[in-house]
């Protein structure tokens, strides 16, 4: 009995093998796949010697913020890695790692300040911001603040568990203490989208920078270059946790 069920088993496997080798040696078949890997699935294919032209101001605005977006990107993934926030040891080696932070800063879930170091808290410092956002587990957070006598960024890291928020692991830092990583910063900017954060050796004004709306501007697009009758430029915007930082370098247009 159970060798007449393997012989009709065989032979049916047998029979199916036999109709996919005859669908497959048909024409329709071959033409249909033809049809898919021409029009649907295309194999990919790379062209090397279509080379996108980079214009000597493109050069440039890369080769300026490199190293300074290389801080940033290196800040955020320390902090996303400190997996305990009372793990002294990783959190005071942030100071190590990136010595151009100002504070580090230990917050309950409703962004007030529960511990610092250095202990001083300056009056103006305010977290409050995190209130308005909607907060999902090691998600990185960050907003730009007018202070007195300049600009600070605050970058904060939130602790979960179980879905319940416990608190945050926050820095600051002045943005313009970035500068050294672009080399000579006196014909670079450096913006927010409403705020001014460094402008090199020009005024803000005389420059093509100054758009009536930024946030419109970095709807559209990602970059751009910008001119006027004096100088021209090119920009670059980074988003850093939800901020919006404006990468910019400027020259003298040729008369």
């Amino acid at each position: 009995m159970k060798k007449n069920i393997f012989l009709g088993l065989c032979l049916t496997v047998l029979s199916a093998c036999s109709s996919i080798t005859e669908i497959t040696d048909s024409s329709t078949y071959k033409d249909t796949k033809r049809f898919y890997y021409k029009h649907i699935n295309k194999p990919a294919v790379v062209d090397f010697h279509d080379i996108a032209e980079v214009s000597e101001m493109e050069e440039k605005l890369t080769v300026s913020f490199a190293r300074l977006d290389s801080e940033l990107t290196n800040l955020l993934r320390e902090m996303d890695s400190i997996l305990d926030i009372s793990n002294q040891v990783a959190v005071t080696n942030l100071f190590t790692k990136f010595p151009w932070i100002s504070h580090i800063y230990a917050l309950d879930s409703y962004g007030e300040v529960q511990g610092a170091i250095p202990s001083f808290i300056p009056e103006y410092i305010d977290f409050s911001f995190i209130n308005d956002r909607e907060v999902k587990t090691r998600e990185i957070y960050a907003n730009i603040q007018e202070i007195p006598g300049g600009h600070e960024v605050l970058v904060l890291r939130p602790y979960m568990q179980s879905g319940e928020l416990l608190g945050y692991l926050a820095v600051s830092f002045d943005p313009k203490v970035l500068l050294p990583f672009v080399g000579d910063a006196s014909n670079v900017l450096l913006l927010g989208v409403d705020q001014v954060l460094w402008t090199g050796n020009h005024l803000y004004s005389e420059t093509p920078f100054d758009l009536k709306d930024w946030q419109a501007e970095i709807n559209s697009k990602s970059f751009g270059h910008v001119e006027n009758n004096k100088y021209k430029g090119a920009w670059l915007v980074r988003y850093l946790g939800g901020a919006t930082l404006i990468y910019g370098v400027i020259e003298e247009r040729d008369n």
